[in-house]
């Protein structure tokens, strides 16, 4: 006999109970996808996004072409769960959107409770979801109502982007995932018992004392639980075990049971974590789903950076519903159709403007300075920007990219001189981008070449989680080469916090030298980036950018910093970069412990590091008369 799984806490929803009436049958759900990435494959498209709710409400609705595989003895007792997701078309603002938003962090290669913290809408408005690359070792998580009820800043679902629908990173065995983590979000447990959640109570899978205990819900025989996909499994008192449950770990997920669905209805119109506003009429018109949907605002996307003669390509992003679309490419052409392709004749910074239409209503945006065209050759020998001189950023070399505004703007304090770049962080969400470009350089002629800039920055408070990134390319921003990382430790110039407006003094200023640039990207066509990703820290300054060759600055410096590691942080191997053809390579845990040593390893070469678990190393590297210890981040 199962009995019921109950884990010190009194669930105020339970099985059993009738199906509530809902006057808006079926139940309708507005869905947030936060997309929260670090240039990995996490980043998923809009048409990824689109496709996994689809999915997951053709499981829900019973609508799953393979239902017709489901085994003889449940096929009775497969649920319509009559629940459907749908993206929000309005914010908690009342703002028009698509229901995705996208924030880099690299919160994505843990995926805790904690990605929960650089965003999350109103819990109870939204089913808020975040896709990341890695959630927590697992492939989704999610609390359960009576776990979200006093927290509810952690309520929602955590998941990885290569479970999340069955197109781009994932596949149709995937893509059950979502729908068993609203599973639990809607107070299902594993048909085992349990929820797997990362702080919380869980039952591992597949353990027989699994039989004694259960998910709460009457005609799901008690099981084990699985991780394969065996139908002729009967694991605890002879009764064939519902593998095919969405509930279960077994990737062949096919359906919910009746009783499934009683405590899913349940859990929807009980005030446990607000679960019984989502769906009402008065919520449904306040996110936008109690209308139909109606074209609301122009918008598009693309990459910035091209080269001339290059074919440029943008992709339509309005909502919702455009079927005209008519472009205005800066250079006195106009293009057609949702997703054009053209060249620039002439480098330059161009203006883009789009109009959409839907037959009856027609919406404009122009985008300034959105793309920057690069000359066929590139500015040859030194680079330098001081930022001196010029009436604004616009006056400058570089050029400037943010996701929405403010923007950078020229700052009146330099590390040099009186004039600098400063990042409006103070204030700004977390995970924003904001970067700064080189024109297009010509380094065949600079022996050993170098970045070099100084910057200032202050703490708002000691958990601010701001990063500084210098990136290199030579395909005309097609794909970027990450040479240096500012990890939030070490990127503060000053000691204590600023609450207020952070503007540097001449003290306040550290120097970035001798970052890099290996000798097969210093060609005539390299592009030098530097990015920074607001944490929620303060203002942060650049000066004195300079691109130059490494044998200009004094020996004692050139020993020092011409060691480095790429890439750092890293995933799963680094290489070196430094004066000395070979060296030996020690490996030490922050406390001092020796964990390996390698001999002679060649500059350029690789070290695996995969082996090794998330968190900061010393890699010392020696040779005749030198030694120098580098810090090494590794991350999973």
């Amino acid at each position: 006999m199962k009995r019921s799984f109950l884990p010190q806490v009194v669930i105020c929803v339970v099985s059993g109970l009738p199906a509530a009436v809902n006057a808006q049958s079926p139940y309708r759900i507005p869905v947030v996808v936060h997309v929260v990435h670090d240039d990995g494959n996490e980043n998923i498209s809009d048409a990824q996004v689109r496709n996994g709710i689809e999915i997951l409400t053709r499981n829900w609705r019973k609508q799953n072409p393979d239902t017709v595989e489901i085994a003889m003895p449940f096929k009775p007792i497969a649920a319509d769960m009559e629940v459907e997701f749908e993206l929000a078309r309005l914010d908690p603002d009342g703002q028009c959107t698509n229901g995705i938003n996208r924030l880099r962090s690299a919160l994505t290669t843990s995926g805790t409770h904690a990605v929960k913290e650089l965003i999350h809408w109103p819990r109870d408005k939204y089913l808020n979801v975040y896709v990341v690359r890695n959630a927590a070792g697992l492939a989704g998580h999610a609390l359960m109502p009576f776990q979200a009820d006093s927290i509810p800043e952690k309520d929602g679902i955590v998941i990885q982007g290569s479970y999340f629908g069955n197109i781009g990173t994932s596949n149709d065995v995937r893509s059950m995932v979502l729908s068993h983590e609203v599973g639990h979000y809607f107070n299902l447990y594993h048909i085992w018992g349990g929820n797997n959640v990362p702080g919380f109570y869980y039952l591992p899978v597949g353990q027989q004392a699994n039989c004694e205990v259960g998910d709460e819900v009457d005609d799901t025989p008690a099981t084990i639980g699985w991780s394969t996909c065996n139908l002729s499994a009967a694991s605890c008192d002879g009764t064939p075990d519902n593998v095919q449950n969405f509930m279960d770990y077994s990737y062949c997920g096919r359906m919910f049971t009746e009783g499934q669905k009683a405590r899913v209805h349940a859990a929807l119109n009980s005030p446990v974590a607000q679960r019984n506003n989502l769906w009402s009429a008065q919520n449904l018109q306040a996110t936008g789903l109690g209308e139909p949907a109606t074209l609301c605002k122009a918008d598009f996307r693309g990459r910035r950076i091209w080269c001339v003669g290059e074919e440029v390509t943008l992709t339509d992003a309005s909502y919702h519903g455009a079927t005209e679309w008519t472009w205005d490419l800066g250079n006195g052409t106009q293009q057609t159709g949702a997703s054009p392709v053209f060249t620039y004749a002439s480098s330059g910074i161009y203006d883009v403007g789009l109009t959409v239409g839907n037959g009856t209503t027609t919406i404009s945006t122009t985008k300034e300075r959105f793309l920057y065209v690069l000359p066929v050759t590139g500015q040859p020998g030194q680079y330098v920007e001081g930022f001196e001189g010029i009436a604004d950023i616009t006056g400058s070399s570089v050029f400037t990219e943010c996701e929405d505004v403010p923007c950078m703007e020229l700052a009146s304090v330099g590390a040099t001189g009186s004039a600098s770049v400063r990042i409006p962080n103070n204030g700004a969400p977390m995970g924003r981008t904001y970067a700064l470009t080189s024109p297009r350089l010509d380094l065949t002629g600079i022996t050993q070449p170098v970045i070099r800039f100084k910057y200032a920055f202050a703490r708002r408070d000691t958990t601010n989680t701001d990063r500084l990134l210098v990136r290199i390319s030579r395909d005309c921003g097609k794909t970027w080469f990450l040479r240096r990382t500012i990890l939030p430790a070490d990127l503060p110039t000053v000691a204590n916090t600023v609450q207020g407006a952070f503007v540097p003094g001449p003290g306040d200023w550290t120097h970035v030298s001798s970052i890099i640039i290996p000798q097969n990207y210093a060609t005539d066509n390299l592009l030098v980036r530097i990015e920074f990703i607001s944490g929620g820290g303060n203002d942060l300054y650049i000066d004195d950018i300079n691109i130059d060759s490494n044998t200009v600055i004094g020996i004692d410096e050139l020993e020092m910093t011409r060691w480095q590691l790429a890439p750092n942080p890293t995933y799963d191997i680094f290489r070196i970069d430094g004066p000395m053809e070979r060296q030996d390579v020690t490996i030490l845990s922050v406390t001092g412990e020796h964990l390996r040593t390698l001999r002679n390893v060649p500059s350029g070469g690789q070290v695996s590091v995969g082996d090794l678990a998330t968190g900061t190393y010393f890699v010392r590297l020696t040779a005749p008369g030198v030694a120098v210890t580098r810090r090494l981040v590794v991350m999973r």
